[in-house]
């Protein structure tokens, strides 16, 4: 994937996280890129990359109740 598409998708997650955990921008990027998701993320073979943003803010969601 290039990196400005990787770049831009990152962005919309960040954001659809931090709306829907009602949190800043910044606090929500500090929880992505702290998250396995975010490296599963950044690995091709792994495909996470053509899930949707949604999908992916979930999975976030979802590790942040599993670290608990």
């Amino acid at each position: 994937m290039l990196d400005f598409l990787l770049w831009n998708k990152i962005a919309r997650i960040i954001l659809q996280l931090a709306e829907t955990l009602n949190i800043s921008t910044d606090r929500a990027l500090q929880i992505f890129y702290d998250s396995d998701v975010c490296k599963m993320l950044h690995d091709p073979e792994l495909g996470m990359h053509l899930m949707s943003d949604t999908y992916i803010v979930n999975d976030l969601i979802a590790e942040l109740r599993n670290k608990q």
